[in-house]
C-alpha cells in the first residue's frame, strides 16, 4: 500500500561545549535555537569530539564518542559526571576537560522526523562513517545498533547525507566528503555496516554456537591438552560479505560475550570481562586494516595486540623451545605443545593459511595448531580462493572438512574426523548472496563462467535497478579492450571522474616477474613492471621491443600507443614506513594508479571498476579456458607438492578469478593470448561464439591435446 508522505525536513545542527552543559547556557550562545524544540525536546544524535595535534606530524587527531538520547542536557552531565568515574574513555575527556573547558564539545543533530529506531540507524551509520575518517584516532559507542524495517526507514540515507553534508561545511577535517570515507577500506570493514538477513541470520546462528561451546567448557568439559577447540566454519564465494560479517562478530563478542558463554548487559560489562577474541589474518593488506578497526574502536591499545598474524598467534600459545641443557631458547617457540587457550580466535581468509610447515612456519596446518589453541574458532573459509600450493588441502581432507556444510540447525554441531585422525566438532553456515558485484544475475553468471573457466558465452548487457522512481543501481557495464593502453586509460578516467563511486585500478593476473626487495637489472629503473608492445603482425606480445630501452614513463599513455610499461604493485608507491596502523590500503594511495595490482594487494578488497589484463598463463583452445603453468610467473602457485602434486591448474583458476571478482560496477577485460581476446572481443559483440557452450575447462596443458601449446 502506498503512503503520503510529506517532504522530509532538513536537520538541525548545533555545537556546544560539553562542561556544564544547560539549556540556559546553550540558548546564550545560540539565541537563533532557543525556541528550538528538536534539540532539547525531540530525540537526538550527538557527537563528543575532543580535538589535538600529533607531536611527529603535527595532523590533526580526534578522540570521537557517538550516541543518541532523548534528554541531551540530562546525557552530557551523565558522560562527564558518573560515566567518568566507571569508564576509561570518559574519565580521560572529564579531565581535559576540567582543565579546559572549551576543549571538549559536542555536536546535536535533530530532526522533526526522529523516531528511536531513526536515531539509532543515523548513530549507527555516523559510526560506520567516522571509522573511515583517518583523523579519528578513537572512536567510542557501547552497542552497534542497526535496526530492522520501520515506518520511517525510506528517509535515513538523505536525512543522513544532508547532516553529513552540514556537518562537513562546519568541520571538514572531521567530517570529510562522504566520498572519501566510501573510498576507506576501513569504512568497507566497518562492523557498523547494517547486516542483510543472511548476514544477519548467519550471525546469529554463530553467536548461538559459540556461546554453546563456551557455555560446555565453562562447567567441566575442559579440553585437553592439544586437544582441538570447536570449528565453526564460514563459507563464502568473493563477495559475499564474510569480511564484514568477521567484523561485525569481532566488535560483538569482544563486548558481548563472556569466557562463560554468557550475554553481556551493558550494566553488567565492568562485573564481568568479556572474552579474550583473536583476529588472525594472512593477507598483509587486510591485516592492517583490522588492526586500525581495532585500535580505533578500544579493542585494542596498540597493533598487532589481538590482530596478529597466524604464525604470531600460534607461537604465542606455544611453549618455549629448549636447548640441551634444559633452558628455554629465546624466541623459539615448541609448536608440538601448545600452551594455554584463547577463547575465540576469529580467521577471515582462511583459504590463505599454509597447509605445510616453510621457512617461517614449522607446523604442518595452520587451521589445526590455531584449533588446538582456542575455544572457538570461527574461520572464514572459500577453496575457491587458495592461490598457492603451500594453502591447498589433501583432497580427502578437505571433503570431510566441507561435508554437510549446508546444514545450520545446529548450532552446536558435528563431530567430523580428519583422515589423519584429528577430531573436533564443527558447525558450518553458507553465505549465498553476491554483495559486490552490483549486477544482475545474468551478469553475475557470465563472470562466475568465465572465472570458474566453464565457458566465455556472450557477453549479457545489464540494465539499471530501481524501486518505485528510485534508481538504486546502475547497469554494471564488461568491456573488452583491444588494447591495455585504452583499457589503462579507461581505468584512469573512472578513477579521476567518478571518485564519488569508488576506487579503480589496473590489475594482472601474475605472468610478469616481480622479485620483493630486489631490483630488476633489465629496467633502467630497477623495477619490475608489466610490459607489452604492439607487434607488427598487430598483436601485442610479452615484454618491450628490444630496441625500446626506457621502462616505465608516468603520463606517456596515449591512445595508438604500441607500447604498455607500467611498475607492479609498491614499485611506485613503497609501503608506508610509518607505523602500521597508519598504513592503507594500496589501492587508497592515489599514486598507484600508475601501479598494477595483484592478487596480493587486491584480494579480499574491492574496486569500483576494475581492469584486469590476462596474462598468457590464461588461453582458450578447442573452445576451452586453459591455464598454462609454464607462462606464469608465481612460482607459489606452480610448484608441485612433495615434487609430485601439481596444483597448478587450480591455483591459476582461483588466481583469475579473485581479480574478476573485484569490481563493484564494471570490469575492463584485455587478454594476451590472441586466442582468448578474439573469443572476449567476439562475446563482447554478442554473436554466437565458439566455446559458447556449456563445457568443462582445459585441465591437461601443456599436453599436445586438447590444447596444444602456441607454435611460436
Amino acid at each position: 500500500m502506498s503512503r503520503h508522505r510529506t517532504r522530509i525536513p532538513d536537520s538541525v545542527i548545533a555545537e556546544a561545549e560539553c562542561w556544564n552543559f544547560t539549556r540556559d547556557s546553550f540558548c546564550q550562545t545560540h539565541p537563533e535555537l532557543q525556541d528550538n524544540e528538536l534539540v532539547f525536546d525531540y530525540p537526538t544524535v550527538y557527537i563528543v569530539y575532543s580535538r589535538a595535534e600529533n607531536r611527529h606530524s603535527h595532523e590533526p587527531e580526534y578522540f570521537a564518542y557517538v550516541g543518541e538520547t532523548n534528554d541531551i542536557v540530562s546525557r552530557t552531565n551523565q558522560h562527564l559526571g558518573p560515566d567518568a568515574k566507571t569508564r576509561d574513555d570518559w574519565r580521560a575527556l572529564a579531565e581535559r576537560a576540567a582543565n579546559d573547558h572549551g576543549s571538549v564539545r559536542q555536536y546535536i543533530i535533530g530532526n522533526a522526523h526522529f523516531n528511536k529506531s531513526l536515531t539509532l540507524d543515523v548513530e549507527n551509520r555516523m559510526m560506520q562513517y567516522l571509522l573511515g575518517v583517518d583523523a579519528v584516532k578513537q572512536l567510542n559507542n557501547r552497542r552497534a545498533n542497526a535496526q530492522g524495517n520501520y515506518y520511517t526507514q525510506d528517509e535515513l540515507d538523505l536525512i543522513f547525507s544532508k547532516a553529513w553534508k552540514k556537518l562537513h561545511q562546519r568541520n571538514p577535517e572531521l567530517f570529510p566528503l562522504e566520498s572519501v570515507i566510501r573510498d576507506s577500506a576501513l569504512f568497507k570493514a566497518s562492523p557498523f555496516h547494517q547486516l542483510t538477513k543472511e548476514q544477519r541470520l548467519a550471525e546469529e546462528h554463530i553467536l548461538a554456537a559459540t556461546q554453546s561451546a563456551l557455555s560446555r567448557l565453562s562447567v567441566g568439559d575442559a579440553l585437553p591438552d592439544g586437544g582441538f577447540g570447536q570449528l565453526i566454519l564460514v563459507q563464502g564465494a568473493a563477495g559475499t560479505g564474510k569480511t564484514v560479517l568477521i567484523s561485525h562478530l569481532f566488535n560483538r563478542l569482544s563486548k558481548e560475550v563472556s569466557p562463560a558463554g554468557n550475554t553481556l548487559s551493558e550494566d553488567d560489562e565492568n562485573q564481568e570481562r568479556s572474552v579474550s577474541a583473536y583476529v588472525l589474518i594472512q593477507h598483509n593488506e587486510q591485516r592492517h586494516v583490522y588492526n586500525q578497526v581495532a585500535k580505533k574502536l578500544g579493542l585494542q591499545k596498540t597493533v598487532d595486540e589481538v590482530v596478529l598474524k597466524p604464525t604470531s598467534f600460534i607461537n604465542m600459545f606455544s611453549e618455549s623451545k629448549i636447548d640441551g641443557n634444559g633452558n628455554p631458547i629465546k624466541g623459539k617457540r615448541d609448536l608440538s605443545k601448545p600452551m594455554g587457550r584463547a577463547d575465540i580466535a576469529l580467521i577471515d581468509e582462511a583459504h590463505l593459511l599454509l597447509t605445510q610447515g616453510n621457512q617461517g612456519y614449522q607446523g604442518k596446518n595452520m587451521l589445526l595448531d590455531i584449533m588446538r589453541r582456542a575455544n572457538v574458532t570461527i574461520a572464514v573459509f572459500d577453496p575457491a580462493q587458495i592461490l598457492q600450493t603451500a594453502q591447498q588441502w589433501d583432497a580427502g581432507d578437505l571433503e570431510i572438512l566441507l561435508a554437510h556444510t549446508h546444514d545450520t540447525a545446529h548450532p552446536e554441531g558435528e563431530e567430523v574426523t580428519l583422515r589423519g585422525g584429528e577430531h573436533f566438532v564443527r558447525s558450518s553456515i553458507v553465505l549465498k548472496q553476491q554483495m559486490r558485484i552490483a549486477a544482475g544475475d545474468e551478469v553475475i553468471r557470465w563472470i562466475e563462467d568465465f572465472a570458474a573457466g566453464r565457458r566465455i558465452g556472450p557477453i549479457p548487457r545489464d540494465f539499471p535497478e530501481w524501486k518505485g522512481k528510485k534508481k538504486v543501481r546502475e547497469a554494471y557495464e564488461i568491456k573488452v579492450f583491444s588494447s591495455p593502453v585504452d583499457l589503462f586509460l579507461a581505468i584512469k578516467e573512472k578513477a579521476r571522474a567518478e571518485q564519488d563511486k569508488g576506487l579503480s585500478r589496473v590489475l594482472a593476473t601474475y605472468d610478469w616477474a616481480y622479485k620483493d626487495k630486489s631490483k630488476n637489472s633489465t629496467d633502467p629503473d630497477g623495477m619490475w613492471n608489466v610490459e607489452l608492445h604492439l607487434d607488427y603482425d598487430g598483436s601485442w606480445k610479452m615484454g618491450l621491443s628490444k630496441d625500446d630501452g626506457k621502462g616505465f614513463e608516468k603520463g606517456a599513455d596515449t591512445t595508438g600507443s604500441t607500447r604498455f610499461c607500467h611498475p607492479w604493485n609498491y614499485c611506485l608507491v613503497h609501503p608506508s614506513s610509518s607505523r602500521i596502523e597508519e598504513e592503507t590500503a594500496w589501492a587508497e594511495k592515489p599514486d598507484t594508479i600508475d601501479e598494477i595490482g595483484s592478487t596480493y594487494t587486491i584480494q579480499g578488497f574491492d574496486l569500483n571498476y576494475a581492469g584486469v589484463i590476462i596474462g598468457p598463463s590464461v588461453k582458450f583452445r578447442d573452445g576451452k579456458v586453459c591455464f598454462d603453468a609454464s607462462s606464469s610467473k608465481n612460482s607459489q602457485a606452480t610448484n608441485k607438492r612433495n615434487g609430485t602434486l601439481d596444483y597448478s591448474e587450480t591455483n591459476l583458476r582461483n588466481e583469475l578469478s579473485v581479480l574478476l571478482k573485484r569490481g563493484v560496477h564494471g570490469l575492463y577485460l584485455f587478454a594476451v593470448d590472441p586466442g582468448l581476446q578474439a573469443e572476449l572481443l567476439r562475446a563482447q559483440e554478442g554473436g554466437r561464439a565458439v566455446g559458447q557452450e556449456s563445457r568443462a575447462p582445459c585441465t591437461s596443458w601443456p599436453n599436445q591435446s586438447p590444447c596444444p601449446r602456441d607454435s611460436a
